[in-house]
């Protein structure tokens, strides 16, 4: 098992990590998310796994279902998932990244896994995690 540096949400029964500077916006991102019926897998640091030769994300079991909100607290309550297959990493960034970036892998446990550079000021953030969602599913294309 091995132990990274992200927060991690099950949407649509994949996981997506998300990763970036403190303060660049990977909390708000989570409850976006998760008001749009995703699940908390984990915060700050998850748990990867290999599965059937596929990369898992799950809780480390001493925090699950926490998430640390800047200004508000650590809380607990929200809808959790203790594990899920990795669909995508997204890193957030302080700087808004290409307009038509290259397709990007990053490597976790020697898997490929689709890699996404997110402007962590972007108003329609979750939006973007839905719509690389339906492009890694093959419902929307993407050239």
């Amino acid at each position: 098992m091995l132990k990274i540096q992200a927060t991690a949400i099950c949407y649509n029964g994949k996981a997506f990590l998300i990763r970036g500077k403190s303060g660049v916006g990977k909390s708000s991102l989570t409850l976006s998310l998760i008001r749009q019926g995703a699940f908390l897998i984990s915060d700050d640091v998850t748990n990867i796994m290999l599965l059937d030769d596929k990369v898992f994300a799950c809780s480390p079991t001493e925090k699950m279902g926490w998430l640390e909100v800047r200004s508000v607290g650590l809380i607990s309550g929200l809808p959790v998932y203790q594990q899920a297959p990795v669909r995508a990493v997204i890193e957030l960034t302080e700087e808004q990244p290409e307009r038509i970036p290259k397709e990007q892998e990053t490597e976790i446990l020697n898997k490929k896994i689709p890699f996404f550079q997110l402007w962590g000021q972007d108003e329609k953030l979750s939006d973007k995690v839905w719509l690389i969602d339906k492009i890694l599913s093959g419902e929307l294309i993407q050239e």
